[in-house]
């Protein structure tokens, strides 16, 4: 299929950019593997902020006594913080569906996009043409490469924010590195 543009990943420039050719009047293909919104609203800014801000007002609850408010009994409900963060990032994630649903000449392919040749792109079964492929493909972790370090297992920020507990899992690496973790932070 013909596109007057393809665009390669739906984060912070992939949607505005698509939105805005399809208001020219462009053909677009849009691609995303994932989620729509890419790495902020999904694992980045958005998330992060969200569980940030929960955090913030715990600690104004405990520190209370300090500008003469009596506060008693806070405690953290990381299960609903959790509930809470993917709330907000569900709610991001359908307003930029909403925004290329409503677009006649936008098109959404889900998968991964594969170069056949400068001009043509593959996803699953279908070959995207396009003089105009531009690449908006984001991030992901990326963990060091410490021995042993697949063996023991590791939290990455994705991870991170999952967690619905507060205890992190005992570990240790053999060899000149030991990481232990025990207790509640």
């Amino acid at each position: 299929m013909k596109f007057d543009a393809i665009i390669i990943g739906s984060g912070q420039a992939g949607n505005p950019l698509s939105s805005a050719l399809t208001e020219r009047g462009w053909t677009v293909a849009l691609i995303e593997k994932s989620y729509l919104g890419g790495t902020c609203i999904n694992t980045g800014c958005t998330p992060t902020k969200t569980m940030i801000a929960s955090a913030q007002v715990a600690h104004y609850a405990r520190m209370g006594k300090k500008w003469g408010v009596n506060t008693s009994g806070v405690s953290v409900d990381l299960p609903a913080i959790v509930a809470r963060k993917n709330a907000v990032v569900q709610g991001f994630r359908d307003g930029q569906q909403r925004r290329v649903d409503k677009h006649p000449k936008l098109r959404l392919y889900r998968g991964v996009a594969r170069f056949l040749s400068p001009k043509q792109v593959q996803v699953g079964d279908e070959i995207l043409e396009s003089d105009k492929i531009l690449i908006d493909a984001g991030t992901r972790p990326a963990p060091p490469r410490i021995p042993g370090s697949d063996s023991v297992g590791y939290l990455t920020n994705e991870l991170l924010m999952e967690r619905e507990s507060s205890r992190l899992p005992a570990s240790k690496i053999t060899g000149r590195f030991a990481i232990t973790s025990s207790g509640d932070f």
